[in-house]
């Protein structure tokens, strides 16, 4: 499927895979940031419950319209829906599209320095960066790699006093050394921006996997069970992070999808019953439409 496909692609294409990955669903906090309704909120996309999570955050938003945290969550849930089987949606994406360039003109006068108004910026130009791969915009993606490389900077070393910025931190660290290790000729390109380190980038990562904060863990996960599926090739790995993720979320079908991938990949006898699983999800999934469920249907499929 092109969505997931795209994402595998983007895992591979060195330097603007740092940008893709800094944020897949989540503007995350730490604990105390978030409302009692961004809770709800996240759990319901988390949950594989988008038409709720999508009504959630466009209620909030229409209650606090100047509110970065809410128009970045709107963009969010469109973003959810275009990855369960809505890319070519025009209304999903110009949602998405309309409420990150909101989201970006509030922080137009804020004050960079804030960790919350920076986390923010860094994630906004994320989810642009994210959805111009998804689109094969390669040259945009790097644009907009440009425009946050200072504020991404700027983040390093405020880890232990801002959670966040472990996930964003970490994110960077091993993509920016991974992809200087694999793509020799953008070597030159790649020295104006601060030096990787892989093994920085896994412990900043891991250390959110023990978070108090039940977002950053969640993320921390994903991250990781990408990162072992998909570049690591280390598929044990990645079935216990998506193992572990399915605990707290077991309709989610991203979630899931990774775990069949994974437990093919090592020939578990685990194989079918996770199917199953899948496909019960998708069944009973009363807030996707039929085409979306066809969608899911597929991608387990084309599973090997």
């Amino acid at each position: 499927m092109r969505e997931i496909d795209t994402y595998r692609e983007g895992f591979c294409i060195g330097i603007l895979t740092v940008l893709i990955s800094v944020l897949s669903m989540i503007d995350a906090r730490s604990q105390s940031y978030f409302s009692a309704e961004e809770y709800i909120c996240f759990n319901s996309i988390y949950g594989f419950a988008l038409t709720d999570a999508d009504s959630i955050a466009k209620r909030e938003c229409s209650m606090a319209p100047e509110d970065v945290n809410w128009n970045i969550m709107v963009a969010n849930a469109a973003w959810a829906q275009i990855l369960a089987g809505n890319h070519e949606s025009e209304k999903w994406n110009a949602q998405f599209s309309d409420y990150l360039k909101k989201s970006r003109g509030l922080l137009k006068d804020a004050d960079m320095q804030a960790d919350k108004d920076l986390f923010n910026y860094i994630i906004i130009h994320a989810f642009k960066t994210r959805h111009e791969l998804l689109n094969d915009n390669y040259l945009s993606a790097a644009s907009n790699l440009n425009t946050c490389i200072d504020q991404i900077s700027n983040s390093f070393g405020r880890e232990e006093g801002y959670e966040p910025f472990y996930l964003t931190s970490g994110l960077y660290h091993y993509f920016m050394h991974r992809a200087h290790q694999e793509y020799v000729l953008m070597r030159p390109y790649l020295m104006i921006y601060p030096k990787g380190d892989k093994d920085l980038g896994l412990k900043y990562l891991y250390e959110l996997t023990t978070s108090d904060d039940v977002f950053l863990k969640t993320e921390s996960n994903y991250f990781l069970m990408r990162i072992y599926f998909d570049l690591e090739k280390n598929f044990d790995r990645a079935a216990l992070h998506a193992q572990y993720l399915l605990k707290s979320f077991p309709d989610n079908l991203i979630y899931r999808y990774y775990l069949i991938q994974s437990l093919v990949a090592v020939d578990s006898a685990d194989v079918a019953i996770e199917k199953e699983r899948y496909l019960e999800s998708v069944s009973n999934n009363s807030e996707l439409s039929m085409d979306q469920k066809e969608h899911f249907k597929l991608l387990l499929e084309e599973i090997d």
